[in-house]
């Protein structure tokens, strides 16, 4: 039995919608242990939620149910769908949320959430995060089967939320995602660095900011100097030594991020 169920919406803390969709999980699983990855997903902004549910969803146990509700298309004829994948089963609307899941993880199968006996008697049209989706995922961690919830599907609604464009001169990426700590982040992987630039003969640009090295720490350059460097998804970051990129610099989301074959140094690897 899969006992895990994670939570990921635009909701905020401030109002009884979380815990209106957790009440329903323990109604129907009462040992449940449910797991808040975040609520705090800008209103209606698909993307940042996909980014979250993508930086957290994979280091939960196999077997995991992650529910995942940033729905602008809420009521309307857009699908509620499951996602089972060989390690764990997602759960939301079919507005391109899951898709960096079908690029990263082995899907088995897709299903639309038709078998109104698996949702509340009374479903909203404004709350499907609490009559649709939570009961869906209670009924995933009780045991109940994709095969059970609805029909198979091959036509997902998908989107390039943040792909990276390979020029001849230069890989383009932008910034996906402003942390906490005001750190921008790309999904400008290492790995596609060291394949276009073997040689580390490179220039990272951002805004009329240049780079010609990528550091493996913050420290090391100078408290409120930048930096690039590779974070925790091994993606490329621009970060000022304890302070915020963000307010130092003046970079957001949608930004521009340019590494370009130029007179870099060497990686301080």
């Amino acid at each position: 039995m899969r006992r895990i169920l994670t939570l990921t919406t635009d909701f905020g803390i401030s109002d009884g919608y979380v815990a209106a969709m957790k009440g329903v999980v323990f109604t129907s699983v009462p040992g449940a242990q449910i797991v808040d990855i975040t609520h705090q997903v800008p209103p209606q902004d698909v993307a940042a939620g996909a980014f979250a549910m993508y930086c957290a969803c994979p280091f939960f146990p196999e077997g995991s149910v992650h529910v995942g509700v940033v729905d602008p298309g809420v009521g309307s004829d857009r699908r509620g769908i499951v996602v089972e994948t060989e390690q764990f089963v997602y759960v939301g609307p079919d507005n391109g949320l899951f898709s960096p899941v079908y690029e990263r993880e082995v899907v088995r199968r897709i299903v639309a959430i038709e078998n109104a006996a698996l949702m509340r008697s009374q479903v909203s049209s404004t709350f499907h995060g609490r009559d649709v989706f939570a009961q869906v995922g209670a009924h995933l961690l009780k045991g109940v089967s994709c095969e059970e919830v609805g029909t198979k599907i091959g036509d997902p609604v998908t989107c390039d939320l943040w792909g990276v464009e390979e020029r001849d001169d230069a890989l383009v990426g932008r910034v996906v995602c402003v942390d906490h700590f005001g750190n921008a982040i790309s999904m400008i992987a290492r790995s596609q660095i060291d394949a276009k630039y073997p040689d580390r003969n490179f220039e990272i640009i951002i805004g009329e900011i240049r780079f010609d090295r990528i550091c493996q720490t913050y420290s090391q350059v100078e408290k409120g100097k930048t930096l690039a460097l590779y974070g925790s998804l091994d993606t490329l970051e621009i970060a000022v030594c304890g302070g915020s990129a963000s307010r130092t610099l003046g970079v957001k989301r949608g930004d521009e991020i340019c590494v370009y074959r130029g007179q870099g140094r060497r990686d301080s690897s």
